[in-house]
């Protein structure tokens, strides 16, 4: 018991030896030495706020903005939209064929209309390809081009409608009407309206009727 507490007191001695030495300091009071949260959260909101302004003058420009932050072209280019155009108007010209039909209540020749189809899509595809990059340009004379035709297929169309046979119509509707919904789709909205008021009109002023 005697070494036990002789041993006890020597160590004791030595830890209060140890801590004299151990010198004593203030906290560090000066702030962090690396950034904060919150100050990471400021500088990614900057930069997403960077980039979306760069998208938006992009997009102004005609561009899109790719995954790794280039601005490239339209990914499918010229002929794709040709494709792309020409495959739905086309889809437009054998619904208008089958509806016509329906309209008049004749017996619907699939093969026939699936022809007539068939035959308008290098019609519609030459048409694009040549006419849709210069409605992109948005020059006047290239909307005035689509709103003459625009108001002429329309018009035509309410015209043969009303005065010609059935025959000539189911002939003629499909391919008057593809055109007219074509050209209104490539013009500027103020060109487009002005457009349907002129066919409007003319409905109302040869007393036509739109069934």
């Amino acid at each position: 018991m005697a070494l036990n507490e002789h041993n006890s007191s020597i160590n004791r001695k030595q830890r209060r030896a140890q801590g004299k030495n151990i010198k004593l300091s203030q906290p560090d009071r000066t702030g962090p030495k690396s950034r904060t949260l919150f100050e990471l959260a400021e500088e990614r909101q900057a930069i997403l706020q960077h980039g979306q302004s760069l998208r938006r003058a992009s997009s102004k420009e005609g561009y899109t903005r790719e995954g790794n932050g280039d601005v490239g072209e339209d990914p499918i280019g010229s002929f794709g939209q040709a494709v792309f155009f020409a495959l739905t108007l086309g889809m437009l010209h054998f619904t208008l064929d089958v509806l016509v039909h329906q309209q008049y209540r004749q017996e619907i020749d699939w093969a026939m209309i699936f022809r007539r189809s068939g035959m308008s899509l290098p019609v519609i595809f030459f048409l694009v390809s040549m006419l849709h990059p210069l409605g992109t340009s948005n020059r006047i004379s290239t909307q005035m081009l689509f709103f003459v035709v625009s108001a002429t297929s329309g018009c035509y169309l309410i015209f043969a409608a009303n005065t010609q046979g059935y025959y000539a119509v189911m002939k003629r509707a499909p391919p008057l009407g593809t055109l007219w919904v074509w050209s209104v789709i490539e013009m500027k909205l103020p060109y487009a309206v002005t457009s349907l008021l002129v066919a409007i009109g003319f409905l109302y002023y040869g007393n036509y009727n739109i069934l």
